[in-house]
């Protein structure tokens, strides 16, 4: 295949689930119920050759147990992202997971998958490793805190006043990574920054920054971004009719600089 398209096809049923492609979150599913979705995850896939995923599945938050009706099924799979003479093919199956005779509140499964793909993407392999200071209060969890609310407080004005250019200077690397993985053109790439703001909506609240939760991820704690209750990884913001919108949002801090930047 020329362009090849990785996709992981997930069914959730009467669970949380998350899953992660190489300790970075991809996909969250939070809702009461059945879900199933076909998710792109060229974009954490940096290069050709092994890569991991991880499947995180947790019980609601009025339950004890993961209850026994639940699954989590997951296959990868690979076409090509224009040429559709090629037939899909699954790489990886997971084995489906059943919680009918397991007894816990959170289950962890995971597996290595190969793919090749025609770029190399820098990501978060040159970036500060924060193992050291994930635990505990320290200045440096305070100072990822203090720059995150920044941006929080920063991605709140761009979309209030739909700053495009603006959004797209802190964007660049993020937007340059994701399109290249999703095979664009340069033309479309100009047009697609041109409309990047065009459906969000004006009129958006934030709820309280100490809503949110630090979390750290990547395979040497690169990557940070924060969350609040039932959202994946992003600012959450709320429009006049009680819409949630989030603006997905990870970060990390290249070698050789002093602030977080946005990577995906």
């Amino acid at each position: 295949m020329k362009n090849p398209f990785y996709l992981a096809e997930l069914q959730v049923r009467n669970c949380q689930a998350e899953l992660l492609i190489n300790d970075i979150p991809c996909f969250e599913h939070s809702k009461e119920g059945g879900m199933a979705v076909d998710w792109p995850i060229n974009s954490y896939i940096l290069k050709s050759g092994k890569q991991f995923f991880t499947i995180k599945a947790n019980c609601f938050e009025n339950e004890g147990r993961i209850s026994r009706q639940a699954s989590v099924d997951l296959k990868i799979t690979v076409r090509d992202a224009f040429d559709f003479s090629f037939p899909k093919q699954v790489i990886k199956q997971h084995f489906p997971i059943s919680f009918e005779d397991k007894d816990t509140q959170m289950y962890t499964s995971g597996d290595f998958f190969e793919a090749e793909v025609p770029y190399v993407l820098e990501g978060w392999k040159n970036s500060f490793d924060f193992s050291d200071y994930i635990n505990g209060n320290n200045p440096v969890k305070e100072g990822i805190l203090k720059e995150l609310e920044i941006y929080y407080e920063t991605f709140h004005t761009i979309i209030q006043n739909r700053e495009t250019d603006r959004y797209n200077a802190l964007n660049s690397q993020r937007f340059e990574e994701i399109t290249t993985a999703f095979y664009l053109s340069k033309e479309e790439k100009e047009a697609r920054k041109k409309t990047i703001l065009n459906s969000s909506k004006q009129n958006v609240g934030k709820i309280d920054f100490s809503e949110y939760s630090l979390h750290f991820y990547g395979n040497k704690n690169q990557v940070v971004g924060i969350k609040t209750h039932d959202q994946p990884c992003g600012f959450v913001f709320e429009n006049s009719e009680g819409m949630i919108i989030t603006e997905l949002a990870l970060f990390h801090r290249k070698n050789g600089e002093n602030k977080l930047s946005l990577i995906r």
